[in-house]
């Protein structure tokens, strides 16, 4: 039952042009933000106590400007226009810094899409004399960020020759109906890895060559470079991404576990474990803007992805992903973050999903009650979190440990998937669907009427029956609704 009323789409619509350009084009500010200890992390001078050395991230001043970009009606053109400017910027404001650790024969690794490098082994006086230094912003270690993890799992039959009740409720099948499964559309994750031999995901990867071969290049990468094939040596990821592709779709089906099962699917190991190192979340994050090889070489940016899954994050308010968020939106590529497991207390958003103009998605049961684990908001940068929410409890999915795998998990991280799947479906209604159209059409296709749930009713004075609220949003996902936002 739809209840948004015309007041409510204005009073989103133009928050949405609002924070637009606040991102894209003014994220500088917010990006170099610091506590009031000054430039370097606290948790830098914790490794330092406890180890003598850190391995530290050096965020340079200034940050590219790329508000030209939105203008490029080219989805390759403007790809490639984001890339040169920020790997031109990085490397003209890098220059300097780079000579300073080159002649002290200090290791680093530079980054372009939020203008840092990356200093293995640095002790004490090494750091003090880069904080020093007035281009650079400020200094953080690198932190572990958690999965979201699942909260509970099981195994489960190998086949139900059928469609899971979770796609069901999101009424992806009658979007199948009319001729839409996300052809064309390229979906990526940023996860564990993705086991590409599994029976629900083999068909879709972009790099089945269709004859019995593959091509992994630009389409996986592993930031430590152990792994040159597709896998998972977790779980968690081939489980998001079957969410989002797994199974054949309308018509006889052995197994459909996916929302778009005609869209392909690439995929960076930015989570070595249930943890995931900001190194190879910043080299993943890079690697969707502008994919590669997988050893890192001849990056090609037409190979990027129109829409990238997140089921990772850490405790809300950090700006430091902020960064990729404005990247991966400047160059065109929707990203979609689940929100956390850290309910069900008000003001538990994590980030990146408590960011503008990031999909955040948070949990919802079979009965269409929010699940006691999401999280709530208020945002740390936008009070309205999450934005939706989607099914994420008893999940029946895809796992990484065998081509016939299956387990039940439950979580953001399954919630989040079911968003970038309904994504995948507008954008092979309508190719080439800006950003605003897109956001719009997801958050105002949604279902709202939705039951009490766990935890306190209302936060920031907006009970959950009132829509939009910091408890379900806008409302359950409804790929149905939302096609028909986006094409009446």
């Amino acid at each position: 039952m739809k209840t948004h009323s015309s007041s409510g789409v204005r009073y989103y619509l133009a928050l949405l042009i609002l924070v637009i350009p606040a991102i894209i084009g003014a994220s500088s500010a917010a990006a170099n933000a610091q506590a009031d200890d000054g430039k370097i992390d606290s948790f830098v001078f914790e490794q330092l106590a406890s180890d003598g050395q850190a391995n530290v991230f050096v965020k340079m001043a200034s940050d590219a400007n790329l508000d030209d970009a939105a203008s490029i009606q080219n989805r390759n053109e403007r790809l490639n226009a984001v890339h040169e400017v920020l790997t031109a910027h990085a490397t003209r404001t890098q220059q300097a810094i780079r000579l300073f650790l080159r002649r002290r024969g200090v290791q680093f690794r530079p980054f372009w899409i939020n203008n840092s490098l990356y200093v293995y082994g640095a002790d004490e006086p090494l750091v003090q004399a880069l904080a020093q230094r007035s281009d650079v912003a400020y200094i953080r270690g690198d932190r572990e960020v958690p999965m979201h993890t699942p909260v509970a799992e099981a195994p489960a039959q190998s086949e139900t020759d059928a469609v899971e009740w979770n796609i069901e409720l999101v009424q992806a099948p009658a979007v199948w109906a009319l001729g839409y499964t996300g052809q064309g559309v390229v979906l990526a994750n940023i996860d564990t890895g993705v086991r590409y031999t599994h029976e629900a995901l083999v068909s879709s990867y972009r790099g089945n060559s269709g004859d019995g071969t593959f091509s992994h290049d630009y389409n996986w990468y592993d930031p430590a470079m152990d792994l040159l094939a597709p896998a998972d040596n977790v779980g968690h990821g081939s489980h998001t991404m079957g969410i989002m592709v797994g199974g054949d779709g309308p018509g006889p089906s052995t197994d459909d576990i996916g929302v778009a099962p005609d869209a392909q699917w690439i995929a960076a190991k930015g989570c070595g474990t249930l943890f995931c190192s900001e190194f190879r979340l910043i080299a993943s994050a890079e690697w969707v803007l502008c994919p590669t090889r997988v050893d890192g070489s001849d990056p090609d940016c037409s190979k990027a992805p129109d829409i990238v899954n997140n089921s990772w994050g850490g405790a809300g308010g950090d700006n430091w992903y902020l960064s990729y968020i404005r990247a991966w939106l400047a160059a065109g590529i929707a990203p979609v973050f689940s929100v956390g497991n850290s309910g069900p207390d008000c003001g538990t958003a994590g980030s990146p999903g408590d960011y503008n103009l990031v999909a955040g998605v948070g949990a919802t049961d079979a009965d269409d009650v929010l699940a006691d684990y999401s999280s709530k908001g208020p945002g740390g940068f936008r009070p309205l979190k999450p934005d939706i929410v989607a099914p994420g409890s008893s999940v029946r999915s895809s796992i990484g440990s065998g081509d016939s795998a299956y387990a039940v998990f439950s979580g953001t991280s399954m919630a989040a998937p079911h968003a970038s799947g309904t994504l995948a479906l507008l954008l092979s209604a309508k190719p080439n669907t800006g950003l605003v159209s897109l956001a719009n059409a997801l958050r105002l296709g949604t279902e709202t009427d939705l039951g009490a749930p766990p935890g306190p009713q209302t936060c920031e004075g907006r009970p959950y029956d009132q829509y939009p609220n910091e408890i379900y949003g806008w409302g359950r996902l409804d790929a149905l609704s939302s096609i028909l936002e986006l094409t009446q």
